[in-house]
């Protein structure tokens, strides 16, 4: 599997604080089954400058201390970027780093609670500068939690959605939990990822919200999700995404699992 958004770069943001605590994340996403991580740490201005001079040398540090662990994982390096106005000319200019560094796919964060201003227009313009948008936990930003269409649009321009395990498995809230079923249920997201910051409340572990997904979209979508959606990604190849499968009478709520789970 790979891990498409994690916070494994030690002390450049809110993620692993030391190298040791980067080793223990990445033997953690090896025994779940994850064989690609992207260090994707935030890229915001006035919070963390981790720019493309910044992460390729941490990419290469963190390399190098797992290969004498012995520790066989692959991490890529990338960026989770702030949603700003200049955004295409700073990919151009290295001040804003794409996933697996390819020049082409994006991970855009957008405030949790703020409104965006023109976010069609930006996805548009980066669209016509060639790039792919990957919107980072959408189903967790309340511009689109307030109306749903509003990312439905974005996702007609063809961006794409990258949903995260927390969301699906209730740690960050019933709001969250149920925008992710409807998400899923109208085949508006594309990649499962973790973004994990540390190894207790948000971990390296794609496999639990795989298996939950499952009733929803079908075993091949949920397994795309984290093996041959985000390999094309990171190839900057336009990914071959699987329908999701029409299972309504099988379906669950997350909701109803999680109350059933807690009796």
């Amino acid at each position: 599997m790979i891990d498409l958004h994690t916070h494994i770069l030690p002390g450049v943001d809110d993620g692993v604080e030391t190298m040791e605590q980067a080793v223990e994340f990445a033997r953690v996403a090896i025994a779940d089954g994850i064989r690609v991580i992207v260090a994707t740490p935030h890229c915001k201005d006035g919070f963390y400058v981790n720019d493309r001079a910044k992460v390729l040398p941490a990419v290469e540090a963190l390399r190098k201390r797992l290969a004498e662990e012995a520790l066989e994982v692959d991490v890529q390096p990338g960026a989770e970027v702030h949603l700003c106005p200049d955004l295409v000319q700073r990919i151009e200019d290295g001040r804003a780093l794409t996933l697996a560094d390819n020049g082409k796919t994006v991970l855009l964060e957008l405030s949790l609670t703020q409104y965006p201003v023109e976010l069609e227009n930006l996805v548009f313009q980066l669209k016509l500068a060639g790039l792919e948008v990957l919107f980072a936990h959408p189903e967790r930003i309340r511009y689109f939690q307030d109306d749903a269409r509003r990312y439905e649009s974005v996702i007609r321009l063809g961006a794409y959605g990258q949903i995260t395990t927390g969301s699906v498995l209730g740690v960050f809230g019933s709001e969250a939990m149920r925008f992710s079923e409807e998400l899923l249920r109208k085949d508006l997201v594309h990649v499962l990822a973790s973004d994990a910051h540390n190894l207790r409340g948000r971990p390296p572990i794609l496999s639990e919200a795989l298996t939950a997904m499952e009733p929803l979209v079908g075993q091949r979508r949920a397994l795309s999700m984290a093996t041959s959606i985000p390999e094309a990604m990171l190839a900057g190849r336009e990914p071959v995404i699987p329908p999701v499968e029409d299972r309504a009478s099988r379906r669950t709520s997350f909701l109803g699992r999680l109350f059933r789970r807690s009796l």
